[in-house]
């Protein structure tokens, strides 16, 4: 018995930086959702824990020291018993790009680990997501969400974004989140308030917020302004942002013929970028009916 899966990419479509705490970590506010591209997964039992990873981007990541290991030896601890899983990553995602890659292929695999095993979870799984990184716990609920506090706390609201077109445009040039949280100056806030009076998010919303971190970003890598500002000012795009800490840009089209023409000229102007069209996904759930609809998984 196998379990296959895709890990999707998660997208903040804002994410404004609240303040530093005192455990030195960052209160954040993001609205986070997904695409339906992403990494696949899949998972078998075995008679000991094994990791192989393919696909364009396996060259850069270690078998041994890998999130996903980490996250199956911390969930044998937690249960306190054996999960020898064989899994296969195929990874298409470009690393350190600001799409939670390595967060979504963790959360993944511990929801297959779930399902492959038949175990009810844990009162305090919460906790031991957010032990494995601050995007852990939102990508294995995999439900849009404005997400507060180190990422822990979620609250769940839809977007009617999924007939929309996204395209996302990474150069191919690594951004250290650590290095960017530290160029933040902030003083101490303790907490996030958040209204919850609101029950769908709209892109008007959305556009009068931002991304805090971009401009630390283009400090370190500059190609992301001249990606944002060619995006912006020559296609015809509802939005244009960075996602996450960076490096990867995501601009939105209201339909295909839009996004066709845009990757054209996106793809002249940045030829060594890597460019990916997918749609927005509220949940993960909705996963399933478009790996079936589509064969470039």
């Amino acid at each position: 018995q196998s379990v296959e899966q895709i890990s999707p990419a998660k997208i903040n479509l804002y994410l404004e930086v609240k303040g530093k705490r005192k455990d030195n970590f960052h209160n954040i506010e993001s609205f986070m959702t997904f695409v339906e591209y992403g990494d696949l997964i899949t998972i078998s039992r075995s008679d000991s824990l094994r990791l192989k990873i393919t696909g364009d981007f396996a060259r850069e990541l270690s078998e041994s020291d890998n999130i996903i290991v980490k996250a199956v030896k911390g969930l044998e601890k937690l249960y306190n018993r054996n999960f020898d899983v064989s899994i296969e990553l195929c990874k298409k995602l470009p690393i350190s790009s600001g799409m939670g890659g390595g967060s979504s292929n963790a959360a993944t695999v511990v929801r297959c680990i779930h399902k492959l095993f038949n175990i009810k979870k844990k009162k305090n799984l919460d906790d031991f997501l957010i032990s494995i990184g601050a995007d852990v716990p939102f990508c294995f609920h995999g439900r849009s969400a404005i997400v507060t506090g180190l990422g822990n706390e979620l609250s769940y609201i839809k977007h009617d974004f999924e007939k929309l077109c996204v395209l996302l445009i990474n150069p191919l040039k690594e951004v250290s989140t650590k290095s960017i949280f530290e160029k933040l100056n902030l003083q101490h806030k303790s907490s996030v308030e958040v209204n919850t009076d609101i029950k769908k998010i709209s892109l008007d919303f959305i556009k009068k917020k931002s991304n805090h971190l971009e401009n630390f970003a283009i400090e370190e890598l500059e190609i992301i302004k001249s990606i944002l500002d060619f995006t912006k000012n020559q296609t015809n795009n509802l939005l244009v942002r960075m996602t996450g800490s960076g490096a990867t840009c995501f601009a939105i089209y209201r339909n295909l013929e839009d996004l066709i023409v845009a990757k054209k000229l996106i793809k002249s102007k940045f030829n060594k970028c890597w460019l990916q069209d997918t749609k927005f996904i509220n949940s993960i759930n909705d996963i399933n009916l478009v790996k079936e609809e589509k064969n470039d998984y």
